[in-house]
């Protein structure tokens, strides 16, 4: 039977007594079975309720209103009928009604709880829904009311059980006093939370040395400190109401949310005040101590009033459930919040305007400007929040982030692209003056180490001294230290510094010292030379050099441009096997340093297998961003001239506009990324980034040359290229052997480099790759996959 037919049966048969009491009903007329009649009734409605469960709220609303007409129909056949048998027909009709009113009203929260306001008024509602809908909703709420108060009343007024009716309510207001008595110490208890986490941050910064990332979480640490006691009582909290979830206890039942929502408000609190310290301190504005007070009582203030519309929406949860009045209650709580956090936001009008500036391009500025207008703030501001949220996201990171190269790295080329029309440009209409020779020497980008210019502790001479001391100490086998590295990382630097120190730290320790000449690839060229640093004649190479080790004193011997012993063509290894033969042989007064160039170290491991040469090799790791910085300020600083920052690194919005500091780091975040960790090239860099006037230096965008230049030339050429760096230096008759390229092909090949001016010839006529293009080269060698590493 369908629904509007199942409603004129209704009519016809129980509701026209409604109108008229006098007359019978059909089911109590006269031949008619009343159990029948009823089971035929209240069975289909059974069957209807469940097929329209799915119904829109205002319908189950009306059908709510036809059950209770159909009970009242049912109460009054009941007085018609004097038979025992129909009359407990009816009652159990009755029973199964008050049955279905029941499910028809859970059906109807259900539906509530699954729709949203918009959808539960106007889709296929109508005015006689939306009144059914309310005098439903306005007879359960007096309905609870009613209820509720006779319970109590009952419970009073019931002199059967004498005192002990109290035991219950007694027992429930004892468990809640004491609930909330534990709730404040609690409170107290967990405030001492935010102090312990400061410790903590405190100790962890302390040890962590430079360990970036132990700093990068004591940061979070120390930033979620103030939230600590809140969430540690939300917790606890939570762990309390699941102990009593099983309690009888209402009061205690309806308290724990209450309390919650209370930490709701200290959370909302802190938030309030952080988000207004936070755009104060994005628009640069210093607050003083009335101010922060102003601000404190601010944020409680909004936060109450943020907190009250959802206390009432629990109270109607749980006086009503989902229904109409709650989602018209949860819609006034949204727009409640969205105008008290425009009113929240307003005491720093200003600085919120200045944020958002600082977010957006600065074509947009007029539309910001309207946007928050005195009159239009409150509505606005709310909906532009979540861009002040990103900014303050961003900064954030940006803090989190900063020690670690990676970023620093991402942030410099972001900064560049931006900023790559504008150099262009610039480029085009200023030229750039000649460095004052006085201020370029300081920046001198020699291999050996000077004594006027400060050292910068990288790591490596711990890491060379460690295996030396350890044979000194013990006189063990490891008598070979390998030191391999990219072109300009200060390896011959570190040889000199270790000479130095060890002839201040052991004078009883021979030392001797030299840079292999180029190209010294004969064995018996190799003998000679290891000879001369020790006196002895070396014509039987490895047994010379046993023979002579009882009578020599404990002795050092370092090769620097190991490179030189060998070039990539058959019959031109035998200075790096004779090498390799002398340090293989078994000694214990004679320790070796051997310092090569990493491009020729790949090449040797392949052709000779990284397992049979040294064991013991240092690889020296490119310089952070600090360290290059150090580098380049402390060279600076001896030279005595002024530092000055071109508008293109200071050229920033808001409070930072202008902040020599953020250029600084802007520019060596930039300088790094470009030199890639290499000090040399990171010198080659400044000194081509900068230019002296007067007293003063100048400081522009460090730009790293582009491989264009490489782009344009063929791959016999880049064979010529890849040759260089395998080797470091190369003259043009080396360059034919080891490319096997016909002589024109290579003359043609340093031609077009040395008009490029990516490879520079030396005095001694050898080829190099200048340090400026170093990266560049290799990096686009590496691509082409021309390269060992």
């Amino acid at each position: 039977m369908g629904w509007k037919g199942l409603r004129v049966w209704l009519l016809l048969c129980c509701l026209a007594p409604l109108s008229a009491m006098a007359v019978t009903s059909p089911c109590g007329r006269e031949g008619v079975d009343v159990a029948e009649c009823l089971e035929i009734l209240v069975g289909g409605w059974e069957t209807d309720v469940i097929d329209l469960a799915s119904i829109s709220p205002g319908l189950h609303a009306q059908l709510k209103q036809e059950m209770d007409a159909l009970l009242l129909s049912l109460q009054t056949l009941r007085n018609q009928l004097n038979d025992d048998a129909d009359i407990a027909s009816v009652d159990d009709a009755i029973t199964r009604t008050i049955a279905l009113q029941e499910q028809v009203l859970q059906q109807y929260h259900l539906r509530w709880q699954k729709t949203a306001l918009g959808h539960g008024l106007f889709y296929g509602s109508d005015l006689e829904q939306w009144q059914a809908m309310v005098q439903l909703e306005s007879r359960q709420a007096l309905s609870a009311i009613a209820n509720t108060y006779h319970r109590w009343q009952a419970r009073i007024q019931d002199d059967t059980q004498g005192l002990s009716r109290y035991r219950n309510m007694i027992g429930a207001l004892l468990v809640l006093v004491i609930a909330i008595a534990s709730f404040i110490g609690l409170h107290r208890l967990t405030r001492r939370s935010t102090s312990g986490l400061f410790h903590l941050h405190n100790r962890i910064v302390e040890r962590a040395n430079k360990r970036r990332w132990v700093k990068a979480l004591a940061r979070l640490i120390s930033g979620t400190a103030p939230l600590a006691p809140w969430i540690l009582l939300w917790i606890i909290l939570s762990g309390f109401a699941a102990l009593f979830s099983g309690s009888n206890a209402a009061l205690l039942l309806w308290w724990v949310p209450l309390a919650q929502l209370y930490i709701i408000y200290g959370l909302l609190c802190l938030l309030g005040e952080w988000l207004l310290l936070r755009i104060s301190q994005g628009a640069g504005v210093f607050l003083n101590t009335d101010q922060n007070k102003q601000i404190s009582l601010h944020a409680k203030e909004r936060a109450r009033w943020l907190v009250w519309p959802w206390v009432l929406l629990y109270i109607i949860d749980h006086w009503i459930g989902p229904s109409l009045l709650y989602r018209a209650v949860e819609l006034f709580a949204w727009v409640v919040a969205w105008f008290v956090i425009g009113t929240l936001l307003k005491l720093r009008h200003q600085d919120y305007l200045a944020n958002l500036k600082r977010l957006l391009p600065e074509t947009l500025d007029p539309l910001a400007e309207r946007l928050l207008s005195e009159r239009s703030f409150i509505f606005a501001a709310t909906a532009l929040l979540p861009l002040q949220l990103l900014l303050f996201l961003r900064e954030y990171l940006d803090q989190l982030l900063s020690d670690f190269d990676w970023y620093r790295s991402l942030s410099a080329r972001w900064f560049r692209i931006r900023t790559k029309s504008l150099v262009e440009t610039e480029d085009d209409e200023v030229a750039l003056d000649e460095i004052c020779e006085q201020y370029e020497r300081w920046f001198a980008s020699s291999d050996n180490a000077d004594d006027t210019l400060p050292a910068i502790d990288t790591g490596l001479m711990p890491a060379i001294r460690k295996p030396f001391d350890a044979w000194m100490n013990e006189r063990t086998d490891e008598n070979v230290l390998l030191i391999t590295g990219e072109k300009g990382m200060g390896k011959s630097a570190a040889l000199s510094r270790l000479h130095k120190q060890l002839n201040k730290d052991m004078p009883e320790v021979h030392i001797e010292r030299i840079s292999v000449p180029p190209k010294t690839t004969a064995r018996a060229d190799v003998y000679a030379m290891i000879g001369d640093m020790l006196g002895i004649d070396m014509q039987d190479g490895p047994a010379a050099l046993a023979r002579s080790d009882e009578s020599r004193e404990p002795t050092v011997i370092m090769l620097d441009a190991a490179q030189n012993l060998f070039l990539s063509e058959v019959g031109h290894l035998d200075g790096w096997r004779a090498l390799l033969d002398l340090t293989n042989t078994r000694v214990e007064n004679l320790f070796w340093v051997i310092a090569i160039n990493n491009q020729s170290w790949a090449y040797l491991c392949n052709v000779f297998g990284r397992e049979y040469q040294m064991r013991q090799v240092v690889r020296v790791k490119r310089w952070s961003q600090n360290e290059i910085r150090s580098l380049i300020l402390s060279r600076h600083h001896l030279s005595g001239y002024k530092l000055q920052y071109e508008d293109i690194l200071l050229a920033t919005r808001g409070p930072e506009a202008g902040n020599l500091r953020n250029a600084e780091q802007r520019y060596f975040s930039l300088l790094w990324d470009s030199c890639r960790g290499v000090p040399m090239a990171a010198l080659e860099l400044w000194l081509s980034s900068i230019r002296t006037d007067g007293s003063r230096v100048l400081v522009g965008l460090p730009q790293a040359p582009s491989s264009s230049a490489l782009e344009k030339q063929g791959s016999k050429l880049l064979f010529v290229y890849a040759a260089i760096a395998t080797h470091e230096n190369l003259t043009s008759g080396e360059i034919n052997i080891v490319t096997n390229q016909q002589e024109n092909v290579v003359r043609y090949a340093l031609k077009a480099a040395l008009d490029s001016e990516f490879i520079e010839r030396g005095d001694d006529g050898r080829y190099r790759i200048t340090p400026l293009w170093y990266h560049t080269v290799i990096s686009y060698l590496t691509r082409k996959n021309m390269l060992h590493e």
